[in-house]
């Protein structure tokens, strides 16, 4: 069979038709080649696009912000905004009050505590710790004296007081006792007499002494004094503030409460 040669413009014999078969033939397989290239080129295309695709989709959505539950009927809502204190702010408020003609010192001898504001102060050595500390009412009728003590514990030491005390005129003993229910060793000497430390009055005195342990470790006294005639409410109110309030030298004590 006779082919028209294309390039040569020319029509081919048999000879010629056998080589533009085989021609063909080559140019086909290397067009087969070439699809087949193509098709796995595609086929990756395709695979990488539906592994991004997948991924994109399981990718976790942005989180709207949650609006805030509202409060329910049973429930108050406090957004601090009152101006009502709160119950904690209230007692907070009053565990600082002091009695309205008492005053919180911190004295020269490292301690604190509390005594009516417009009492005088005074002071003279002692033979252990720190000075006897003195405060005295502009009238000399009370006064309040801190020191510290030397013997073991209070109940001792007030034993000993008690038998300088038997000395005095007109000594009458109101209550010796250690106390008990507090958080650290106390006791108490309550008593009246007519003169306080030898020295003689005209009237008959009224005292309190309390010794204790502070928060230290160490042991001191709180001694108020006063006439007896006006009962013993003043003394006792004396003595309770200042305990109340009184923080040992060298020493970082919490607000007191109640």
């Amino acid at each position: 069979m006779r082919v028209f040669d294309v390039d040569r413009q020319e029509w081919a014999g048999d000879e010629r038709e056998t080589r533009f078969d085989g021609d063909q033939q080559m140019q086909a397989a290397k067009q087969g080649q070439m699809l087949r290239r193509a098709v796995a080129v595609l086929a990756a295309v395709g695979l990488c696009f539906l592994v991004w695709a997948l991924g994109w989709k399981d990718e976790p959505q942005p989180v709207e912000d949650a609006a805030p539950p509202q409060p329910t009927a049973t429930e108050s809502f406090d957004d601090g905004s009152s101006d009502e204190p709160s119950a904690e702010s209230s007692e907070t408020a009053s565990a600082a009050t002091v009695p309205a003609d008492f005053a919180i010192v911190q004295d020269k001898e490292g301690f604190r505590s509390a005594v009516p504001s417009v009492w005088e102060r005074s002071s003279r050595p002692s033979q252990y710790g720190m000075d006897v500390v003195e405060y005295s009412s502009p009238d000399g009728t009370r006064r309040l004296q801190v020191f510290a003590v030397m013997e073991t514990s209070p109940y001792a030491s007030l034993q000993a007081a008690q038998a300088e005390a038997r000395k005095l005129d007109g000594y009458q003993v109101i209550t010796l006792e250690e106390k008990t229910g507090t958080a650290r060793k106390a006791a108490t000497h309550e008593y009246r007499a007519d003169e306080v430390a030898g020295e003689a009055q005209s009237f008959t005195r009224h005292v309190i002494d309390y010794r204790f342990e502070a928060e230290d470790g160490q042991r001191y006294a709180l001694v108020a004094y006063g006439s007896d005639a006006d009962g013993s409410a003043d003394e006792q109110e004396l003595l309770d503030t200042a305990l109340t309030w009184f923080c040992p030298p060298g020493t970082v004590c919490p607000t007191p409460t109640g």
